[in-house]
């Protein structure tokens, strides 16, 4: 029988053979592992920070045994006990560990410091991919684009974090001069982040993010431009964004390459900061990469300013191109602070189901956690780990559990930070004239038996501040004082889910001066018409309560002078009592 005769038997039976065959792709030692699709629903990314690979790090010359106050790593299980295993079995999909800020070894922190069951970080890597592989898991490599925490760990340029910014200081944002600058100055840490105005740094982060990827079996590598942000001299951002793109598209050739060499697909995604508009002012271009497929995969958000998100704008960018958006959870954002001051105890897991119940209502396709660790810092119990993983994916495990939404101040940003985060709405100075700021509640307003309480922290109020709050244009009854802060309870029917009106009025002016034909709160407009400017000195003269002289009317004396009010946090407490 002539053979193409059975060709079309043959054919057939490799196309069942295929069709048939679990999703997969072989490894070079011949174990089959599954194929993670770009496009799969991820509940929870985590993100490692590594910090548990080394026991401790660099700070200006000093070796701090940081993970030793927590941890004796002895071999690869105890090393795995620290943090990886406790995500298996939980709502984490994706694991995404830090390979470092793009030096070799990373931070320059050397392989001495690794525990002494590693012999290098390359062994490290390779342990938690097969442990993540072995339990059905993917994992991501993330590299931080431009990490600048070298400005206060390093007290010279001979110690930075990156031998190739030593090698080349002309590489570098800003002369070492610049360490000198304020320290509420962003411009006094970017002596040791790299500029990625020169073709050679752009080269030196491309061929890092190839050489891990090809050396390690992750299934995509992150792109974390959060740490820090900053990718050229502040006020040259737009100019020299078209470098980031042309950047972009050859790491997207290149991790291409790299799996078709596998027979896999190769998941590509990018972190950017809080908005849009905030990332083009950073000179990233997120519309026309999406738009381009350079990217799989978008994680959106700072982390530090949750209640400032954009995530309305990633959420229509990615539908629009059938690109996944994440939204990032900050932990170390819910921590300290108003947080702990208010309730006396930890809140973060509250704080926390907010924020991610709040994302899932608005269309984020999954939580991308980050800087939740077993850290000193954090002291979290193996419970309290494992329980948080287990909730914080699904709109399901996060209904009917108490909650703080809040709306975030300044306190949480800083130095980069605030130049990639949307303008914080807190603190406020109060007036006599309603202050109204947008409030962001999730699925629980929906609840009947969800109970809300809006907490003000206040500064200058005495006892005798009035303070009244509306919420929705109903006002509220009135606040109960608790030096410094003010409570209230919501009658049921007036918080919605989504977006809220919060209106806040105090007893107090806000002081300063008052041109025009609009009266100072409290001063009636015909007798502000009435006084006298008096070449000028009339807004002196109020402010500082002095007598003022109407034409031809009698002395009047302002009332006491106080000072204005100021909000610095807003916490929103939904508990759930008979549950």
């Amino acid at each position: 029988m002539r053979l193409h005769r059975w060709l079309p038997l043959l054919w057939s039976a490799l196309f069942l053979a295929v069709a048939c065959a679990p999703e997969g792709g072989g490894d070079e030692d011949g174990i089959r592992k599954t194929v993670f699709p770009k496009d799969r629903k991820r509940r929870i990314l985590y993100y490692d920070a590594a910090s548990q690979e080394t026991w401790g790090y660099i700070d200006q010359g000093r070796k701090i045994p940081y993970m030793k106050l927590i941890a004796d790593i002895t071999d690869h299980q105890s090393f795995l006990d620290v943090r990886t295993n406790m995500t298996f079995g939980t709502q984490v999909d994706t694991y995404v560990f830090h390979i470092g800020n793009g030096a070799d070894p990373p931070y320059n922190i050397s392989t001495e410091m690794l525990w002494p069951c590693f012999s290098s970080y390359e062994e490290v890597r390779d342990l938690v991919i097969e442990a993540c592989h072995a339990r059905g898991m993917e994992v991501w490599a993330s590299l931080r684009m431009n990490d600048l925490h070298a400005s206060w760990r390093s007290v010279s340029l001979h110690d930075l974090d990156d031998p190739f910014k030593i090698e080349h200081p002309e590489f570098l944002l800003a002369p070492e001069s610049s360490r000198h600058l304020a320290s509420e100055l962003t411009e006094h840490m970017l002596w040791s982040g790299l500029n990625f105005v020169h073709p050679e740094v752009r080269q030196h982060r491309l061929n890092f993010i190839e050489r891990t990827a090809a050396a390690h079996d992750f299934d995509g590598y992150e792109l974390d431009f959060n740490r820090m942000g900053i990718s050229f001299p502040l006020g040259q951002e737009r100019r020299h964004a078209h470098l980031l793109t042309e950047m972009m598209r050859q790491a997207r050739q290149r991790l291409d390459a790299v799996g078709e060499r596998r027979g896999h697909p190769y998941t590509l995604a990018v972190h950017v900061v809080d908005s849009l508009e905030r990332s083009l002012e950073l000179g990233m271009e997120v519309e026309r990469w999406v738009r381009e497929g350079l990217l799989d995969v978008l994680l959106v958000g700072m982390g530090h300013l949750p209640s400032r998100l954009r995530l309305d704008q990633f959420v229509s960018l990615g539908r629009a191109h059938g690109v996944p958006v994440y939204a990032t959870l900050n932990g170390n954002s819910y921590r300290a602070g108003a947080w702990e001051g208010l309730y006396g105890r930890p809140v973060f897991r509250e704080g926390m189901r907010a924020s991610a119940a709040y994302y899932q209502q608005e269309g984020a396709d999954g939580i991308y956690l980050f800087n939740y660790a077993n850290e000193p810092t954090q002291e979290l119990s193996r419970e309290e780990f494992i329980s948080a993983l287990s909730e914080l994916g699904e709109s399901e495990t996060l209904a009917g559990k108490n909650k703080i939404y809040a709306i975030h101040s300044t306190a949480h940003t800083g130095g980069p930070i605030i130049q990639g985060s949307e303008s914080a709405l807190l603190p406020v100075v109060l007036d006599r004239v309603e202050t109204k700021l947008p409030l962001l509640i999730g699925p629980d307003a929906d609840d009947e038996n969800a109970r809300f309480r809006i907490s003000l922290w206040t500064a200058e109020s005495r006892e005798d501040t009035q303070i009244w709050v509306r919420l929705n244009h109903t006002l509220l009854p009135a606040p109960t004082r608790e030096e410094p802060w003010y409570h209230v309870d919501v009658p049921a029917g007036i918080m919605r889910s989504g977006a809220n009106e919060l209106g806040i009025i105090s007893d107090v002016p806000a002081g300063g001066p008052f041109p025009g034909i609009v009266a100072p709160p409290g001063v009636r407009r015909k007798d502000w018409l009435g006084w006298k400017r008096n070449e000028g000195t009339l807004v002196d003269e109020f402010a500082e309560g002095r007598l003022v002289r109407d034409s031809g009317a009698e002395e009047r004396k302002e009332p006491e002078k106080r000072r204005p009010v100021i909000v610095h946090q807003i916490f929103v407490t939904v508990e759930y009592p008979d549950r």
